[in-house]
């Protein structure tokens, strides 16, 4: 953190032609701090994983650029570094100015990395850049209107506006899963204010809470069987359960489903997008989420709006965060945008 150059890093002028194509995609998340090796055309090419340290924003940041050192000396050289944190950003600055699951408050963090490995760094809101990969690479290529929605632990949002990601006057835009569904639901928690947001009804943790009181309500249900034997009720075994077949984790995904599409309704009312495309972890149940959800947009979105969106699946899975954040660097400091 004292400003030299990072073991293994090298030159930026003195780059081949393969490295001056490649980029490192950093997912630093609440738990897990992911780094990969990313080509010109966003495929991983190698990846570390390892724990998120959140003991302090000190001890946070050093072992990221640990981490960072670590994966240079492996990788070799790089042309960029793109991160993406659970934070809100400044993308101007490229600073964090707060953050849900990270000790980082007020870090300078791009010009911190920049200065260390001496390559172009931009950081950006960890549900920025997947909706970016989506847009760029993925899902939404070929869109201009577009709005992404990522289920885990909370519900995070990104928006595509004419072709742009949009980040709104501080870099605080798109938090769509703190839209109220409810007025008077349930406190949504984390540091959230509001009550009845849809993250409360949609995310993973949504899924977790439905299926346990289903379990109770349900003795017979394999969701209560498998909470006899000790297993943890959690979306991936909500998931399993109901493409097996049993009734009532199916039903538990149509319920969040249906939720997820009152959101979205308002999303398609106000933005009137292309493409709404949902990834995050919860977004692993598929059609048993999603169609669902489609139908109450088609129920309840207005025209033309409800006949002219798409809601689809993310292209990107468990390295979206990684994936994405090698797409900023790319697209903003590579001019680099999917279409080579």
């Amino acid at each position: 953190m004292d400003g030299q150059r990072a073991k293994g890093a090298r030159d930026p002028g003195r780059l081949s032609g393969d490295e001056r194509r490649r980029v490192l995609g950093v997912d630093l998340g609440g738990t897990k701090l992911a780094i990969g090796l990313v080509d010109e055309h966003l495929t991983l090419l190698d990846k570390t994983l390892g724990r998120t340290v959140t003991d302090s924003s000190e001890a946070c940041l050093a072992n990221l650029l640990e981490r960072l050192d670590e994966a240079v000396e492996r990788f070799g050289p790089v042309a960029a570094i793109g991160i993406g944190t659970p934070s809100m950003v400044d993308f101007a600055r490229g600073a964090i100015v707060a953050s849900v699951n990270v000790p980082l408050v007020d870090v300078p963090l791009r010009d911190v990395v920049r200065e260390r490995f001496s390559v172009p760094v931009v950081v950006d809101n960890d549900a920025n850049v997947a909706c970016l990969a989506e847009h760029r690479f993925g899902a939404g290529k070929g869109t201009r209107e577009m709005l992404m929605l990522t289920l885990g632990t909370g519900v995070g949002g990104g928006i595509v506006a004419h072709g742009q990601v949009y980040r709104g006057a501080s870099g605080a835009a798109a938090e769509l899963g703190h839209m109220t569904i409810e007025m008077d639901g349930p406190a949504n928690g984390n540091g959230c204010p509001n009550y009845g947001c849809l993250e409360v009804y949609a995310s993973g943790r949504a899924i977790e809470e439905r299926a346990r009181l289903s379990a109770e309500r349900h003795p017979q249900s394999a969701l209560a069987q498998e909470r006899r034997r000790g297993q943890p009720i959690t979306g991936e075994l909500v998931t399993r359960l109901a493409q097996r077949g049993d009734r009532e984790a199916r039903a538990v995904l149509v319920e969040t489903g249906r939720l997820l599409g009152v959101g979205i309704t308002s999303l398609v009312n106000i933005f009137n997008p292309e493409m709404v495309v949902v990834g995050g972890g919860a977004a692993a149940a598929g059609e048993l989420l999603l169609e669902p959800a489609r139908r109450v947009v088609a129920e309840r979105a207005l025209f033309p709006q409800r006949a002219q969106v798409r809601i689809v699946a993310a292209h990107f899975g468990a390295d979206a965060g990684v994936l994405g954040a090698a797409a900023l660097a790319m697209v903003e400091e590579l001019g680099i945008n999917g279409d080579t």
